[in-house]
């Protein structure tokens, strides 16, 4: 059996989206480090200075020296080991000029407030750190504007006690930045928070899990187990756009949309969360959701003593958003009874159903979407799934690349019988619907995994 996986995670969010955001990508990103200048910090170097010169032949011992004299163009490369987190805020870069901070493998970044607290800059990249136990966010972001924060690792931050949590990474009133194949666990609020005027920024190849507050239900985050929704966008988080995730088994919804608008959710897997799996509600509008693959959502009682009867359906559309949103090339299916979509408050059993009454989701499939495995997991497809080579590549903000940032190809053992033959992106699965995006490779070996995942390029 061919297995198929859709694992590319693209998220563009403005305002407040707060996300532990997840999905298991291929390799970490390959970063592009300054055009000019390097400087070098390794705190285990017999004769590390702060006083010196930071050569690679005598380097200062703390990264906050690399920070006070870095300038646009410069690469700080960290070696040696531990490091004290010192809420490092650096100067600003320029375009095309950045001032980058490369960790290299073991590097650890450990207690303080924490590992880097940016304000008011621009044009700054921090790479390849892993931080922990720090007692604020971990990497924390305010009134800046392309900033990336790549490939890091980060965990135990904060405190489950009223006043003492903190989360992953944090963007507050920050634009135009990236944020790609991190990893954010274990903490004790969001993996991942984007808020207060936060606009244009991509969150893409992360992977987010057991973050939670503890003390009440509240921390979120995709991949999986999160307390709360996997991902949200709430008030301010307008035009964001949120593609190719994968949420699963967290205690509300999938993602959750409240107040926002403009929203492009494209190509997401959403499978048993708590209560609808793709929410859009309240003064939300100008909605469209596509290419995702939403499954058993809102089905079953309670999620760790947490009650799931609130907003219901794989995909539910609330209040006033129905008015202009649009719904279209979803796979959705329930495995026991349920309700399959919420439209203006009202529930319709098939997208059959739905077209008939509200002309949403013409070409909705109603299927098995042919997971390896739901209890592994593994949300990869298996040949013969409906999810293969049926969704729209014409959809806004979709990709023609996969995790692997392989182009997306036509799956020639699958039959077109929807549309005519073009390079569609399949729906929110792994590998042609939304929820987790598919994409079909032409050798059915070009597999590889990534956390335990296999990654396959996904084409409708």
């Amino acid at each position: 059996m061919m297995r198929h996986l859709l694992l590319r995670l693209r998220l563009a969010a403005a305002g407040a989206l707060s996300l532990a955001m997840v999905a298991a990508s291929a390799a970490s990103l390959p970063v592009v480090l300054a055009a000019s200048g390097s400087l070098y910090v390794n705190s285990a170097a017999a004769n590390c200075s702060d006083a010196g010169n930071g050569s690679s032949t005598q380097p200062y011992c703390s990264i906050v020296k690399g920070a006070q004299v870095a300038t646009a163009g410069t690469t700080v490369f960290v070696t040696g080991g531990a490091y004290t987190g010192s809420a490092i805020n650096p100067s600003s870069g320029l375009a095309g000029s950045p001032i980058t901070f490369a960790a290299s493998p073991g590097v650890t970044v450990s207690g303080g407030t924490s590992a880097f607290a940016i304000s008011g800059r621009s044009y700054i990249v921090i790479d390849g750190f892993t931080i922990t136990s720090t007692s604020d966010y971990a990497i924390s972001v305010s009134s800046s504007s392309n900033i990336t924060i790549s490939n890091n690792s980060i965990s135990g931050v904060g405190h489950r006690i009223n006043g003492q949590t903190a989360g992953g990474v944090r963007l507050t009133g920050t634009t135009s930045s990236l944020i790609t194949h991190n990893r954010s666990d274990n903490n004790a609020d969001h993996g991942f928070m984007i808020s207060s005027g936060s606009t244009n920024n991509m969150v893409s190849f992360n992977e987010a899990s057991l973050n939670a507050e503890g003390w009440q239900r509240n921390a979120n985050g995709i991949v999986h187990d999160n307390e709360d929704s996997g991902l949200q966008f709430y008030p301010g988080a307008n035009n964001g756009l949120a593609i190719n995730n994968i949420s699963y088994n967290n205690g509300d919804h999938g993602i959750d949309d409240l107040n926002v608008t403009g929203g492009r959710l494209i190509g997401n897997t959403i499978y048993h969360n708590c209560t609808s799996g793709i929410n859009v509600e309240g003064t939300s509008g100008s909605y469209t959701i596509m290419n995702n693959i939403s499954v058993d959502n809102a089905v079953y009682p309670a999620y760790n003593g947490i009650a799931c009867g609130r907003r219901t359906g794989n995909i539910g559309i609330y209040d006033s958003a129905p008015a202009s949103t649009t719904v279209d090339y979803n796979l959705v299916n329930l495995t026991t009874s349920g309700n399959m979509y919420i439209w203006n408050n009202n529930s319709y059993s098939s997208p059959t159903a739905l077209f008939n009454a509200t002309g949403q989701e013409q070409h909705g499939i109603l299927a098995d979407p042919k997971w390896v495995s739901t209890t592994t997991p593994d949300f990869h497809l298996l040949e013969g799934s409906k999810a293969i080579d049926s969704a729209n590549s014409g959809a806004s903000g979709e990709s023609s690349v996969d995790a692997n940032n392989n182009p997306r190809v036509d799956d020639p053992s699958t039959a077109r019988l929807r549309r005519p033959r073009r390079l569609r992106v399949a729906d929110g699965r792994h590998r042609g619907h939304a929820g987790s995006i598919r994409s079909v490779r032409p050798h059915r070996n070009r597999r590889h995994s990534h956390h335990g995942r296999a990654l396959m390029e996904r084409l409708d």
